[in-house]
């Protein structure tokens, strides 16, 4: 039989082996004892601990059904197998729990500055401010993990010592996800007093001297290659490339995981074949070789679960038995659970092991099915790997980013080659760039294919409606896993004509976001999260304004994620650059029709947003109105001509709407403050939304303003972890007593009000 011809074999069903019953069991329990724990790390009034009986009473009817039931008899090992996973994650969950609520207790009462933290894994940088999880230690001893942020970067093993604040997480989602990794406290330093980088490994002291020579804070493409051969994507995600990634649905190509080993093996492979070493020796080789670089990446659990497979792939091969890709993803799953059960929590295992599972079962279905619609195989291989990936992790990534990408199949095909290569010559090159003469030629080729990459990336995320919004709780987004289950379970041989009929209706189905969105989007204002700035969507229609454009172009991801296609117009509330920095962008990205600002503000506006052709400049004065659809926004300030440089010249906007028996009244303040707002409120009297002004400063509102205003909703635009505090305790604590409800972007992501018949509803990014 030919080559072309084994592609075209309806391949068989794949066989599920027993550790997934195992691995089931181990997961479901563990996830119910940890949320359990959380409630109680995070101070629930009552944690739900009387559902834990449901545990033992599962595994004693499994065992009771494996040994009485005649008709279950072909799944008494799964019976078997998910009873001991039950147990088995009940005991190790409930051992982390313990230890987690008495590291809790131990902190209880101290202060940061009598404490030692150690630095375990590389930071997320937002705004600035970077976040480690670190180890606590007092007395020689180790207490907890935790949270620290501070206003500058620390290499991973750092001993630090400094002065701040030691509090809980709150009672929100981003607070019970740090907690359920096993953070159980968070500090923010003030200070920092000392510290101590230690003596580290040679592996890691290696990857430090390679991320020094890389520079990836100073350059898109540097911070891809660190990303791509360190494993260090803090840079990366921190500038506004990062987004692309997100947008067109290849984040995955930056982490570490099954597709760099085979990458980096595939070099060491080569390389090996040249000696004269004996087939046994190779492999030894080749296993230390990627252990030691998923090792050198930081040991990410995608990093080390793709290291285990391909360990007990060699350890098979070896012994001469045949290799089953199942059960090695759902051993390797089940020993990370039981020797850490956080991992169950973390996106990166998440996305790792729904993924492989997916490549495993349907992949081989999917490259039969397109090849049957005649693609041609090596394309249908590599749109079936990103199809199969996408779909199985719809369930993870939709909740976390409210996005979907459907341009995802043609930039992974497109993109993944270039990364691919960016890797393997960057692990061939890169390592010379610690030789300062060789440094500048070192750094040549990988530069050169780093930005291929950055381009194709960006050309891809400027495609209208190549990411959709998607509402963080659609119970649909289940329904894809669901009939995955079904397909799998039937397995029906693919045909060419049904496909190509169910193909064109995807398509079909593709395009009415974009129809929907562009002309027919229902009436909503959504503050935007674009960090530590201020950047507000008005839609209705086909009407789109925008009040402020965030700092840089993340203002760019976040209106492609709202499914936006144009803009009519543009508000500038004044020249600070957190509420101007991403015009550039947006007017390269869009087709923008209006930009208005205050009177007389035109006049100091940077030269980057001046004099675009097709763009008219309006400046307006208080008291005229801009109708946006339906919603009309009024100017209430400022009273006078401004030059707009300072907070005080900040355009405020009335925003009303009324329209079949639905209404809203918004007020958005940029970065005006009390003295200000005194001028104007009462005059705009009784409201429904309240944007904050300065980002929810302690003076951007008091109980007197909010009496007279009267919100039941005031939000707040920054960015976590922001050195300025941002939103205030004063600001959140005012708006509480006032009987408001207050929500800000660094919890929520993109908050957006829609007017109903009984007031407004508020959807956010996040839950």
């Amino acid at each position: 039989m030919s080559a072309t011809e084994r592609e075209h074999v309806m391949p068989p069903r794949p066989l599920m082996p027993w550790t997934m019953a195992l691995c089931a069991g181990m997961c479901m329990s563990c996830a119910l004892v940890l949320n359990v724990a959380a409630d109680a790390l995070l101070r629930e009034q009552a944690p739900a601990v009387g559902l834990l009986w449901a545990i033992p009473v599962a595994a004693a009817v499994f065992v009771v059904l494996a040994q009485s039931c005649a008709r279950l008899a072909p799944w008494k090992r799964w019976l078997y197998a998910a009873s001991v996973g039950l147990v088995a994650g009940a005991v190790v969950s409930a051992w982390w729990a313990a230890g987690a609520l008495n590291a809790s207790k131990a902190l209880d009462g101290r202060a940061a500055s009598s404490l030692e933290f150690v630095v375990q894994g590389d930071p997320s940088i937002n705004d600035d401010v970077y976040s480690y999880t670190c180890e606590v230690r007092a007395d020689g001893k180790n207490l907890a993990t935790v949270r620290l942020s501070c206003d500058r970067e620390l290499k991973v093993g750092a001993h630090v010592r400094v002065i701040g604040r030691v509090s809980r997480f709150e009672n929100d989602a981003y607070g019970r996800s740090r907690v359920l990794r096993g953070e159980v406290r968070k500090v923010k330093a003030v200070r920092i007093v000392s510290v101590d980088e230690g003596s580290p490994g040679p592996l890691l002291r290696l990857r430090n001297w390679l991320l020094a020579s890389i520079a990836p804070a100073t350059d898109p493409a540097r911070a891809l290659i660190a990303g791509v051969v360190c494993g260090r994507s803090a840079e990366l995600r921190a500038q506004p490339a990062g987004d692309w990634f997100s947008v067109t649905g290849t984040a995955h190509l930056i982490a570490v995981s099954g597709s760099h080993l085979a990458i980096v093996g595939f070099v060491i492979e080569g390389v090996l074949q040249k000696t004269r070493c004996s087939r046994g020796f190779q492999r030894v080789i080749l296993a230390i070789t990627l252990v030691g670089y998923a090792a050198f990446t930081g040991a990410s659990p995608s990093a080390v679960r793709a290291c285990c497979m391909v360990f007990a792939t060699l350890v098979v091969n070896g012994a001469g038995r045949r290799r089953h890709g199942a059960s090695a993803l759902f051993v390797t799953m089940s020993i990370f659970v039981l020797l850490r059960p956080t991992v169950l929590f973390e996106m990166g295992f998440q996305l790792s092991c729904a993924s492989v599972f997916a490549i495993l079962c349907f992949c081989p279905y999917a490259t039969y099915a397109l090849g049957e619609l005649s693609v041609p195989s090596g394309i249908a291989s590599m749109l079936s790997v990103t199809l199969c990936s996408q779909l199985a992790t719809l369930p993870i990534t939709i909740p976390a980013f409210g996005t979907f990408s459907l341009i995802a199949p043609l930039a992974n095909a497109v993109i993944g080659p270039v990364v691919s290569v960016l890797l393997a010559v960057s692990i061939v090159l890169v390592p010379f760039s610690l030789v300062a003469p060789l440094r500048t030629w070192a750094l040549v080729v990988p530069m050169i294919a780093a930005r291929c990459a950055l381009f194709f990336e960006r050309l891809f995320a400027a495609v209208p409606g190549a990411s959709v919004s998607v509402p963080p709780d659609s119970m649909w987004i289940y329904l894809v896993p669901c009939l995955l289950a079904v397909l799998l379970v039937r397995w029906p041989r693919p045909r060419a004509r049904p496909m190509a009929v169910g193909l064109a209706c995807l398509v079909l189905l593709a395009a009415i976001p974009y129809v929907y969105w562009d002309r027919f989007a229902p009436p909503s204002v959504t503050v935007l999260d674009v960090g530590q700035a201020d950047a507000i969507l008005i839609r209705q229609g086909g009407a789109v304004a925008l009040v402020d454009c965030g700092l840089d172009e993340r203002v760019v991801a976040a209106l492609v994620r709202n499914n936006v296609h144009h803009i009519d117009a543009v508000f500038v509330t004044h020249w600070d650059e957190d509420h101007w920095g991403g015009l550039p962008a947006v007017l390269e990205q869009f087709s923008v029709g209006t930009i208005a600002v205050a009177a007389d503000a035109l006049e100091d506006a940077p030269a980057e947003v001046l004099n675009r052709p097709g763009v008219e400049y309006r400046q307006v004065r208080r008291g005229d109105t801009v109708d946006i659809g339906s919603f009309c926004a009024r100017v209430m300030w400022p009273f006078e001509s401004v030059d707009g440089e300072g907070n005080e010249d900040s355009l405020v906007l009335l925003l009303s709407y009324i329209q079949e028996g639905k209404g809203l009244r918004m007020l958005l303040t940029g970065d005006a403050e009390l003295d200000q707002e005194r001028e104007f409120v009462q005059e705009v009297g009784d409201i429904d939304v309240l944007k904050l002004g300065h980002h929810g400063s302690k003076v951007s509102v008091d109980g007197e303003l909010l009496d007279v205003l009267k919100p039941e909703l005031s939000l707040a635009s920054a960015g976590e972890g922001n050195r300025y505090g941002h939103p205030s305790d004063a600001c959140i604590d005012a708006v509480k007593e006032a009987g408001g409800v207050f929500a800000c972007t660094i919890e929520h992501g993109d908050i957006t009000v829609t007017p109903t018949a009984n007031g407004f509803a508020m959807r956010c990014q996040r839950p």
